[in-house]
């Protein structure tokens, strides 16, 4: 895949994944993960457990799934640059962290639903 081709790949995800569409945003990024290596692969990686992680907790309503899959997403992307292929993690990760921390409180039942409106955008 050429660089190119995982850029758009890239896009595409972050577009269906700020629409709330994750798992179509998971299966946009799913063949560049396929071929791409190291750092951007990890990235990849990382995104898609993220929006795997979002679909449990808005489509699927299982929060431990959603914890987990947040909770590895931010693992690989964690030690990424503050700006990695044109997301600013810096930004976006503290947001990730915070829509953990308030899937856990839904997880011990001190929240009734996942709070949708603090998931974050990409914004590509």
């Amino acid at each position: 895949m050429t660089p190119a081709e995982t850029a758009a790949a890239l896009r595409r995800g972050a577009a269906l994944f700020d629409a709330g569409r994750f798992w179509d945003a998971h299966e946009a990024w799913e063949e560049a993960w396929l071929e791409e290596e190291g750092d951007v692969r990890l990235f990849l990686q990382g995104l898609i457990q993220m929006a795997a992680g979002y679909h449990k907790a808005t489509v699927q309503l299982q929060l431990n799934g959603c914890v987990k899959l947040l909770r590895s997403g931010l693992d690989k992307l964690e030690p990424l640059p503050t700006e990695f292929l044109g997301v600013s993690l810096g930004r976006f990760l503290p947001e990730v962290v915070r829509t953990l921390e308030e899937a856990r409180r839904w997880q011990a039942g001190q929240l009734a639903e996942f709070p949708r409106e603090l998931i974050p955008k990409l914004a590509l």
